[in-house]
């Protein structure tokens, strides 16, 4: 190690331990020997450590000017870890001097950079330093969910005012993924991905194949097999990386701090374990679940209630405008769950005589498939029920049409009977 670097290591060492005048008269001498047109890159680092050692020493109007310079020189030469830092020491600068603005803007850079170039021991340090300037309800949104644990948790000096509802942590969700009817892929509902985020439907489709796997993960070749198929080889390989790229990419268009959402580890690519993620179809299965479990312990209201909410998630068909074989098998499943909840809800509706509730729900069923005729006896009962004689015997004749013309049948004799028993015919 040269005389120089052996200064600046004293000079940071003395700033480690609390001698700021020893650690400043080391800087000192070390810029000094070290000027911009001999050295600019070690010029700047220095000038880094002596704006640190003045923020330190409380002398926050000059940190920030010497700041400035150096970060402006890592920025403009891509010395991200470098620029982090200076960001962070700026952001302490303006902290003290109250200007609440600036110190956001460098905040936000700080956590962009630590995020993108996985600077995050780097950055878990910073919040156990300084967590003051992360209780800032902006930067605290941008926190990934331990960071904003670690802020909330930690004790804050008497003197600065900060509002606790602030620093409460909120349930977050950081992905969210609703793919039955049209895919809709949000981060923050109030900041849409970008309207040009997937340039391909096939990385958004890779993404959902692996999201709709067990455990949210999928082996390349799986994915290979399953998008590329019997595709050459080299096409496949030219292809494959930038289409995961894009995936990538989209997941952080229009975002202010930007996400690693899917890993490669083992030969498999998967969702990123660190973060948490809302998808319609897991809770679309689980309170199925709830509910049948509820059935069978006969709290008959807790089953009902499970089956209600589950149906909100239907929004249509699984990936709504996609037919490829894996979507098919998944769209089979989930439509037939959907119907089963349905005519499990309409016959609960015609045992308690909520007729109205049956008839929207048998709608809804034929809607699907509309040659269920047990369906359309539910419809016809409820409109004799309410009274609406001649709407029953419309849609009894309505059936016929659709059953000779389609079917070449008529109606069931039990159709005709239960028909002949409502309107007397």
């Amino acid at each position: 190690m040269d005389r120089t670097e052996l200064l600046e290591e004293r000079a940071l060492l003395n700033l480690q331990v609390g001698d700021y005048a020893a650690a400043q008269a080391q800087i000192d001498k070390l810029i000094g020997w070290r000027p911009a047109e001999k050295d600019e890159r070690g010029f700047y680092t220095a000038s880094l450590t002596r704006g640190r050692i003045m923020t330190a020493r409380h002398e926050y109007a000059e940190a920030c000017s010497e700041l400035t310079q150096a970060h402006t020189y890592f920025h403009q030469h891509s010395l991200y870890y470098y620029e982090a830092q200076a960001c962070m020491a700026m952001v302490l600068c303006n902290f003290h001097l109250g200007n609440e603005p600036e110190m956001v803007v460098r905040l936000k850079r700080a956590i962009d950079l630590a995020a993108r170039y996985d600077y995050e021991y780097w950055l878990r340090r910073q919040v156990a330093s300084h967590p003051e300037p992360f209780a800032n309800d902006q930067a605290f949104e941008l926190l990934p969910l331990d960071l904003r644990e670690q802020v909330a948790s930690a004790p804050q000096p008497v003197s600065v005012q900060v509002n606790e509802i602030l620093l409460t942590p909120k349930p977050v969700t950081d992905l969210t993924l609703n793919m039955l009817g049209p895919v809709e892929i949000l981060r923050d509902p109030t900041r849409p991905l970008a309207p040009d985020a997937w340039p391909t439907k096939r990385a958004r489709d890779i993404l959902c194949f692996i999201v709709s796997r067990r455990h949210h993960r999928a082996s390349k070749d799986t994915i290979i097999d399953t998008f590329w198929g019997e595709t050459d080889f080299d096409v496949v390989e030219k292809n494959f990386h930038p289409t995961v790229s894009h995936i990538r990419k989209a997941l952080n268009s229009n975002q202010p701090l930007k996400q690693n959402f899917l890993l490669y580890r083992d030969g498999d690519y998967q969702l990123n374990p660190e973060f948490s993620y809302r998808i319609d179809i897991e809770e679309f299965d689980r309170l199925v679940s709830e509910g049948e479990n509820a059935r069978r312990a006969r709290k008959f209201e807790e089953c009902i209630a499970a089956y209600d909410k589950a149906l909100i998630l239907y929004r249509g068909e699984f990936m709504q405008g996609s037919y490829e074989l894996w979507v098919e098998e998944q769209r089979t499943y989930y439509r037939e769950q959907y119907l089963r909840l349905l005519e499990a809800l309409a016959g609960v509706a015609q045992t308690s005589e909520d007729w109205p509730k049956a008839m929207q729900l048998a709608q809804l069923i034929i809607r699907e498939d509309q040659f269920r005729e047990d369906i359309h006896c539910v419809l016809i009962k409820a409109h004799a029920a309410m009274g609406n004689r001649g709407a029953a015997k419309e849609h009894y004749e309505g059936l016929k049409r659709l059953l000779q013309s389609e079917l070449g049948v008529e109606p069931s004799m039990e159709t005709r009977k239960l028909y002949q028993q409502l309107i007397g015919q």
